[in-house]
C-alpha cells in the first residue's frame, strides 16, 4: 500500500512541475492490450487539456478542452484490443467560450512483449470535437500513436512513453458567408506517465499526463470495469 501510494505521490508531483506548460489531448491509459480474447470492458474518461495551434497566417493560443467520455472495449484477441469512445466535450479560448457538443473516437491497444514485471505494447487513437461560440465554429480531430513498457505490480501499475500527436480541422464563421482557417498542432512528438491502480475484482483507475514539444500538456483520468 506504501508503495503504491509513493508512486502516485511521483505522478502527481512530475504533473506538477511539468504543468507551468500549456494544458488539448485525450487519455490514452497503458500501452498494451488489456482485455483477453472476447473480454468486454466499460469505462468513464476524463480529460482537461490546452494547447497552442497553427493557423493560416498565425497562431491560436491557450485552447483549453474539457472532455467527458464513456469507453467501451473488446478483446479481439488476448494481445490485440480495439476500442470506441462517445461523449461530450468542448473548447474555449481568451475570446471564444465554446459549448458542450457530442464528440466520439476509437483506437486500437495490441501488446508486443511480456517479461514479467514489464510488458511492452503500443496503442492509436483517434478523436473528434466540434465546438461553436455564436457564429464561431471548430472542427477538429487528433490522432495519438504510442508506445512503451507497462510496469506491473501487486496491485497498480506504472507506464511510460513516447508519443506522435497530429491534429487537423478548421476554425470559421458558420452562415451564408462561410470562412475558414486550416489548423495543426505545433510539434507532433510528445511524452506520458500515468499509473493504474486496482480498485476492485476487474475495476481499476489510472491517471496521466501528457505533454508535447510546443507546451501542449493533458491531464486524464478514467475508472474501467471488465467482465
Amino acid at each position: 500500500m506504501e508503495k503504491r501510494m509513493l508512486l502516485l505521490v511521483v505522478v502527481l508531483m512530475v504533473a506538477g512541475l511539468w504543468s507551468s506548460a500549456a494544458w488539448a489531448l485525450r487519455p490514452m491509459g497503458p500501452p498494451m492490450a488489456g482485455l483477453e480474447q472476447s473480454q468486454m470492458s466499460v469505462g468513464f474518461d476524463f480529460s482537461w487539456s490546452k494547447m497552442n495551434l497553427e493557423e493560416d497566417g498565425g497562431t491560436a493560443e491557450d485552447l483549453e478542452s474539457l472532455a467527458y467520455l464513456a469507453n467501451l472495449g473488446y478483446g479481439i484477441s488476448d494481445n490485440w484490443e480495439g476500442f470506441i469512445r462517445l461523449g461530450f466535450a468542448g473548447i474555449s479560448a481568451e475570446d471564444f467560450e465554446g459549448n458542450n457538443q457530442f464528440a466520439y473516437g476509437f483506437g486500437t491497444k495490441v501488446t508486443f512483449a511480456e517479461s514479467d514485471p514489464l510488458t511492452w505494447g503500443g496503442l492509436f487513437q483517434m478523436d473528434w470535437t466540434k465546438s461553436e461560440d455564436g457564429d464561431v465554429e471548430i472542427d477538429s480531430y487528433e490522432i495519438q500513436v504510442a508506445a512503451g513498457p507497462t510496469y506491473q505490480m501487486e496491485g497498480m501499475s506504472l507506464y511510460v512513453g513516447p508519443f506522435l500527436h497530429f491534429v487537423g480541422g478548421d476554425v470559421g464563421k458558420v452562415g451564408p458567408l462561410l470562412e475558414t482557417l486550416d489548423i495543426k498542432q505545433e510539434s507532433i512528438f510528445g511524452g506520458y506517465i500515468g499509473a493504474q491502480f486496482d480498485i476492485a475484482e476487474n475495476a481499476s483507475w489510472n491517471i496521466e499526463y501528457q505533454t508535447t514539444g510546443d507546451d501542449a500538456s493533458a491531464i486524464c483520468t478514467g475508472i474501467v470495469w471488465r467482465f
